[in-house]
């Protein structure tokens, strides 16, 4: 019986991520998941980012209220929003990467997963990534080469490289 997949993504941090390296940002959070998952079956793809308020910009808003109600519309997709915080002019994500952590480690606990996925260069996900393959579960950390956090690399058990033939097929 092959392994049993749930994909995790950082939308932010990969959005970024994948700006950088190739030029634009976005991309199919589905046929990442598949790209990624490959033949094993997948139980679980969940996407993360926080929620951009209309104080950030209206144009922002309504750009990311239109990508959100997408995804939502995808069965596959099981779509969480934490929500933006400002100190001084800068905006910080709040409660992404421990809904994150928290997933990860809860669906290992209930033996969801034979595998996770997780699609972030967020080395603040590290104690998560440890505790869940304490107990036995696999976790393949996928990102650019270049944004790869060396931390993350470290404790994940494998890492997938997202290259630029991987992004053509899951752009748009």
């Amino acid at each position: 019986m092959p392994d049993r997949v749930a994909v995790l993504i950082d939308g932010s941090n990969a959005y970024h991520a994948f700006k950088s390296t190739f030029g634009s940002g976005k991309y199919s959070p589905l046929k990442l998941a598949r790209e990624l998952a490959g033949p094993r079956p997948i139980v679980r793809i969940g996407f993360y980012i926080g929620a951009v308020t209309q104080q950030m910009g209206t144009d922002l808003y309504a750009h990311q209220q239109r990508f959100l109600a997408q995804l939502k519309q995808v069965p596959e997709l099981d779509v969480w929003t934490g929500r933006m915080a400002r100190t001084g002019q800068q905006w910080y994500e709040k409660g992404v990467d421990v809904k994150i952590a928290t997933d990860l480690v809860s669906m290992a606990y209930s033996q969801t997963y034979d595998v996770a996925i997780l699609v972030s260069g967020d080395s603040d996900l590290v104690p998560a990534v440890r505790e869940v393959r304490f107990l036995g579960r696999v976790v393949e950390n996928a990102m650019p080469q270049g944004r790869k956090s060396w931390h993350l690399f470290q404790e994940s058990s494998k890492f997938l490289a997202i290259d630029a033939a991987l992004f053509s097929r899951i752009g748009v």
